[in-house]
């Protein structure tokens, strides 16, 4: 009795790991082949407005005298720059820090207090874009001691965005439909579809264009000096996307 419940129970067995083999077998079968493709889309404009970033440092013996001297040149560099024709709104403070200064011994002793440095960054927002060189200039000689991440922008970046979205996609199924082609069928519908990202235009640091900064101050100290003159380039706005679609296989030959 004890023998046929064993071979009862091992039948059972068998019958259920080959039921189970050919469900798997089954289930993988029905699935329909896929193609996965990439596409990346870009857009170029024009910039229609800048932004930039203007240091105002001070270095005194006291912190009182640093900060003084900094909200001084702070008002004449923002009186010029209204003067170069920005308005109110288009000049803000973006920073303001006071450090103290130390000067560190070569034989390694106790650093030594030497003096503050005040620090005030100016945003100012360039509407015309012909008018840089002047603004760039006007700070630079009212006592601005820098000029840098410029920011070229354009007013309809969004547009661009969705544009290049749009490329992204049509390119991503132009290349599942040769490839689909290629192996002897056809695109069949589209499972999924997703972004990888849209990269819009970054901040470039002025110093980085053959050294106007330089140029600017040089400038300031000549009797006649040449105005600044700052070209922008196009903006490249990219996106790209991944996409999934059913394969359908061709007439078998």
């Amino acid at each position: 009795m004890h023998k046929q419940l064993v071979a009862i129970a091992l039948s059972i067995c068998v019958v259920s790991a080959r039921s189970i083999a050919q469900g798997a077998s089954s289930s993988s079968s029905t699935r329909e082949p896929e193609i996965m493709a990439s596409g990346r889309g870009e857009v170029r404009l024009a910039p229609s407005y800048a932004i930039l970033s203007i240091s105002v440092t001070t270095r005194e013996n006291a912190a009182v005298a640093a900060a003084s001297e900094n909200a001084r040149k702070v008002q004449a560099v923002t009186t010029a720059l209204r003067s170069a024709g920005l308005s109110e709104k288009e000049v803000a403070t973006s920073g303001y820090r006071i450090d103290q200064n130390f000067v560190y011994p070569r034989d390694g002793q106790q650093p030594v207090p030497s003096g503050f440095t005040a620090n005030t960054t100016i945003r100012a927002e360039v509407r015309r874009l012909d008018n840089l060189g002047k603004v760039v200039d006007a700070a630079i000689s009212a006592g601005a001691t820098g000029v840098s991440a410029i920011q070229f922008l354009a007013a309809n970046t969004e547009d661009a965005r969705r544009s290049a979205m749009a490329e992204a996609v049509r390119q991503a199924r132009a290349d599942a439909e040769v490839i689909a082609r290629a192996a002897g069928g056809s695109l069949g519908r589209l499972i999924a579809l997703n972004s990888g990202g849209v990269s819009l235009p970054v901040p470039r640091d002025l110093y980085t264009a053959g050294g106007m900064i330089l140029a600017a101050e040089a400038a300031s100290m000549s009797p006649a000096p040449p105005p600044t003159r700052i070209i922008p380039g196009e903006l490249n706005v990219t996106a790209q996307v991944f996409g999934r679609w059913e394969f359908v296989p061709g007439p078998s030959r």
